[in-house]
């Protein structure tokens, strides 16, 4: 009996049979509290339903190592440092493109792999080849707005509030600006910096121009005092955002300020088309049940979701969790059939070849009796 006692621990010791497979370490560096912590959450979620939904890569468990970078580029960095020492295979994050940014220059020097969930200022991915994105980037998302407000909306002079502490507002404004005035418009860009409360001074620099539309390129925490202060100063045009709109700080924070509001966002369900609309239909109806009481569920879900899956998608495809490999496979990923679209990374700078941005409206009080809601207009795919 002992003998065969022995021989069987001698078979376990050799093939592993009855042991514990070691885990897959993802790193998770988010804006979980702080300005931009609406965003950073439902990013969050959208990430750990995907984990739900495949929790073991290749019969690895996937273990995720979460960081809150407090909505600060030094923590976002502190991140960074924290998953170079845990040797973690990829980094999910960050939001901002001012956080990315941050975190992406020592991931490289690392040689850790790392795609932003949703930072869309161009310069994020030219860091270097293990950087990525799921966004499209803002020379789109800048110029399709400029386009709609010229077009559609019949504007020929513009005001231009820029955040200009921060790589996205600052970037976006910019590209805006710069599409309008190139269809014959004009702009007034007007800056403030993180925080604001008080935007007199620069609604007093707005009086003198006479605009026939307002762009919006920051954040929800200044966005809730600064629509709330131009309707009160009569301001009635029509004021377009972009996608750190689509947050319920925005609408909550503002209240009626922000009844007609419209923003570009990551496309969902109702603009997505044939497969894509369906996976991303279901995914939604898994995330109501794994999450029921999430506040927002967004493309930032999608997002953070899709993240996660072509991170595990990479390291199946690689056959192991080793850096350069996991690295070469989601370099030649090709039409991944991900939640929030097809995702091709095959010949590109670390963008997705092809994203879908959508033009939204909220509605306060919003549909159905609630609070607020939101309605999808159309969608645009990068590649239009």
């Amino acid at each position: 009996m002992a003998k065969k006692l022995l021989a069987l621990l001698l078979l376990v010791s050799l093939f592993g049979f009855g042991t514990a497979q070691e885990p897959i370490r993802i790193g998770v560096n988010l804006e979980l509290s702080g300005r931009f912590a609406t965003i950073g959450n439902s990013t969050l979620q959208g990430i750990q339903a995907a984990q739900q939904q495949m929790p073991t890569i290749d019969g690895r468990p996937v273990e995720l190592s979460i960081c809150d970078n407090q909505t600060t580029p030094e923590g976002s960095i502190n991140c960074a440092s924290r998953f170079i020492d845990e040797g973690v295979v990829a980094v999910l994050g960050a939001i901002s493109s001012t956080m990315s940014i941050a975190a992406a220059e020592p991931l490289e020097e690392a040689g850790i792999i790392m795609i932003s969930t949703s930072s869309t200022n161009p310069a994020t991915t030219q860091i270097g080849e293990h950087i990525f994105r799921m966004a499209y980037t803002d020379d789109f998302q800048g110029k399709v707005a400029a386009r709609y407000a010229t077009n559609d909306l019949g504007a020929s002079r513009a005001i231009v509030f820029r955040q200009q502490d921060d790589d996205y507002s600052f970037g976006l404004a910019g590209f805006f600006a710069e599409e309008f005035e190139a269809l014959g418009g004009e702009t007034i860009t007007l800056d403030f910096v993180a925080n604001t409360v008080d935007f007199s001074a620069q609604i007093n620099d707005a009086r003198g121009f006479d605009a026939d539309v307002i762009y919006y390129s920051g954040f929800c925490a200044e966005g809730a005092s600064l629509m709330p202060q131009l309707r009160q100063q009569g301001f009635g045009q029509q004021i377009l955002g972009a996608d750190a709109s689509d947050d319920s700080q925005c609408p909550v924070g503002g209240g009626e300020a922000f009844d007609g509001y419209i923003f570009t966002g990551f496309g969902g369900p109702e603009v997505l088309s044939g497969d894509a609309a369906a996976r991303a239909t279901d995914f939604a109806a898994f995330f109501d049940v794994a999450f029921p009481d999430a506040t927002d569920f967004n493309g930032f879900t999608l997002a953070g979701a899709d993240a996660y899956n072509v991170i595990a998608e990479a390291v199946d495809v690689a056959g192991t969790d080793e850096g350069d490999a996991v690295l070469a496979a989601l370099q030649g990923l090709e039409g991944f059939a991900g939640v929030s679209g097809d995702i091709t990374y095959a010949g590109t700078d670390g963008t997705p070849a092809d994203r879908t941005i959508a033009f939204f409206t909220y509605q306060v009080p919003g549909a159905d009796g609630s609070e607020w809601s939101s309605e999808a207009l159309f969608g645009l795919g990068t590649g239009e």
